[in-house]
């Protein structure tokens, strides 16, 4: 018994010790950092931060390295240098102007229901906020926590409502200042605002010129879109990438530039925005057949001067989303209103979680800040959760 008993503990350490790696992803040709690849496993999963590092732990030794764009990789733990080099994925066809897209476009509407939860489900999710004013970081963000979605994606059956996401907070930490130096308090998000940004979007029709180019050996199309040139407003672009398979969409991404556009007023301050861009990886999950918004990113600048034009001021605000667990049975405690300012929202700090956190590390400039911002010879309100 004594043997057995040994042996059983010796299997249990070993079958539970944990993989850990820290490492850099940059293009294999130009070496720059690349940010918002995928790390990830069958269990696990992370993304590079803007300094293009990630910290990557699990008890299973696969990983899986992906850039949509790049070539895949998959290895182990031990065969993962202090440096991961990824080559671009080659186009194999020119882009042509499509003129089938709406057979093309149909195709992907006909499989909506059999490739994404369109009905409630809960998942957990990580999300980061940045504020920069005038290119320096005067906020950071963290939240972990859990979410329920009504659902995925919306169709013309069901209308967006602001108890549509159910939020319960698990953790979270927050440094930054309250006002700028002209005392703007600039407006974060809400739960709700964010992830409709998220939810992926419809850039087809008659207001839209459509290309089409396939890659990994035409198992995936680039399906392009432009605005028409009649929209003086606005630039609209971008791109979604497709499974040829399923006809699932598994990326997209979408910039708008505004032209010209007119000002708001609050006060003696007047603010437009400038540009948005917003990026959407969905993954499919082995589970369930179905695709999932594995991570997200949504960045929005804004112009502000005011009645005087005495001064010209930008504000970089971006979020970054990860969601895991998707369609967890896990109970969601909502602890939150999904409709409030994220800044303005308390949660005590865990210092222990935020040392260990590798969901989405901190770039070093971000580490600066939260260390610099919170000196109290700052003329500045600081507001923090952070304690020490």
């Amino acid at each position: 018994m004594k043997v057995s008993f040994f042996t059983f503990i010796l299997f249990s350490i070993f079958g539970y010790s944990q993989n850990t790696l820290k490492a850099i992803v940059v293009d294999n040709v130009d070496n720059l950092p690349l940010e918002f690849v995928g790390i990830f496993n069958t269990e696990d999963h992370t993304v590079t931060n803007e300094d293009g590092r990630f910290q990557f732990s699990s008890s299973l030794d696969s990983i899986t390295i992906y850039l949509v764009g790049y070539d895949k990789i998959r290895t182990t733990f031990q065969k993962v240098s202090d440096t991961v080099y990824l080559n671009k994925s080659v186009l194999k066809l020119n882009e042509v102007t499509v003129t089938n897209q709406k057979t093309l476009w149909q195709k992907i509407g006909d499989s909506i229901r059999s490739n994404y939860p369109i009905y409630p489900y809960k998942e957990r999710f990580f999300l980061r906020g940045v504020l920069r004013y005038n290119g320096e970081i005067t906020r950071i963000q963290d939240i972990q926590g859990k979410l329920e979605r009504r659902t995925l994606l919306y169709t013309k059956d069901i209308v967006p409502n602001s108890k549509d996401f159910k939020v319960e907070l698990t953790n979270m930490r927050k440094v930054g200042l309250v006002k700028d130096e002209n005392q703007v308090y600039f407006i974060f998000e809400t739960f709700y605002e964010l992830f409709m940004n998220f939810t992926p979007i419809n850039a087809t029709g008659d207001a839209f010129n459509l290309t089409e180019s396939t890659f990994e050996n035409e198992r995936k199309t680039k399906l392009g879109f432009q605005n028409k040139p009649e929209f003086i407003n606005e630039e609209v672009k971008g791109h979604y990438i497709i499974n040829n398979t399923n006809n699932a969409i598994e990326r997209i991404y979408m910039t708008i530039r505004y032209k010209n556009n007119p000002y708001n007023k609050d006060g003696d301050t007047r603010f437009r925005t400038v540009t948005i861009e917003k990026e959407m990886a969905l993954s499919k999950s082995s589970n369930t057949n179905k695709y999932y918004l594995a991570n997200a990113k949504y960045e929005v600048k804004v112009e502000i001067t005011d009645d005087q034009n005495s001064y010209t001021s930008f504000y970089d605000v971006s979020f970054i989303l990860t969601t895991t667990d998707n369609e967890g049975s896990f109970e969601v405690k909502k602890n939150v209103n999904a409709t409030k300012d994220l800044f303005k929202i308390n949660y005590p700090y865990d210092q222990n979680f935020w040392k260990g956190q590798n969901q989405l590390l901190l770039t070093e400039e971000m580490s600066n800040f939260i260390e610099n911002v919170q000196d109290p010879n700052n003329e500045f309100k600081v507001k923090s959760n952070i304690k020490n």
